[in-house]
């Protein structure tokens, strides 16, 4: 089972999260976007509950399991009238559509088309939408894939809400210091994830979970006290920090 869209981050620690992940288990993963990580999981036997707080992404996931022959079918008409002028104020105004069909057609064109997989902005390339991505959406199958929209402003709220379930997985991406981001204009698919307050609050969890973050410094710090796997570009566990591109924290 692929994702239709294009990933937002590009995570290879897959494999190593279905070592520490058994099949059978149930998985509450939070910040769900692109899906690249929880679908690849879902096909592996786990089943996750895939929790955004982004009514948008909520919206498109909702959409084509429900109808993804219905999006594939809007997404192929509208596609080929839209000039790179028309693309780019669709980023801005994509989501005052009032079809729900059309508003998650235009997430999945402007997501493929976008250079950083984010709908809201990017710089845009039309070759990016293809036939392979259009059979993936045209296709899509649901199993195991369960999106959850968690009504709350501050996506690490939700955490408090994954309480049956045997994981928490945190594809928490790029670590930053936050230090310009409050306040900041963000599109209604982003997220913002305060790196800083995720690992305070995830002291108070008692549930086993794993966070998946492109390597930082800072993080093998931050998390010293905890299960650190390296993993490097092309997805194999290493143990020199500079081979390592991705970091799978885990507290068990």
């Amino acid at each position: 089972m692929k994702s239709p869209l294009k990933p937002n981050i590009r995570y290879k620690s897959t494999w190593e999260l279905k070592k520490l992940i058994p099949p059978k288990s149930t998985v509450s993963s939070f910040f769900l976007y692109s899906g690249n990580v929880e679908l690849a999981l879902a096909a592996e036997n786990r089943t996750i509950v895939a929790h955004t707080n982004k009514y948008a992404v909520f919206e498109f996931w909702a959409s084509i399991a429900e109808n993804p022959k219905g999006v594939y079918a809007a997404s192929k008409e509208l596609f080929p009238d839209l000039s790179m002028p028309e693309l780019y104020l669709l980023q801005e105004h994509w989501i005052s559509q009032k079809s729900r069909t059309i508003r998650s057609a235009f997430f999945f064109i402007l997501n493929r088309c976008s250079d950083n997989g984010l709908v809201s902005c990017g710089k845009i390339d039309r070759t990016n939408f293809n036939p392979i991505a259009l059979s993936h959406l045209k296709n899509f199958k649901a199993d195991n894939f369960y999106p959850f929209l968690d009504k709350c402003e501050d996506p690490i709220e939700a955490l408090a809400t994954a309480k049956r379930t045997d994981y928490i997985l945190l594809p928490a991406g790029n670590y930053n210091f936050n230090l310009f981001e409050h306040g900041k204009s963000r599109g209604p698919d982003t997220a913002l994830i305060d790196h800083r307050k995720l690992h305070e609050t995830l002291k108070t969890i008692d549930k086993k979970w794993l966070l998946l973050y492109k390597s930082h410094p800072t993080l093998f710090k931050m998390y010293n006290d905890h299960n650190i796997i390296m993993v490097d570009k092309r997805g194999r566990k290493v143990n020199n920090k500079n081979n390592c591109a991705e970091l799978i924290v885990a507290n068990f």
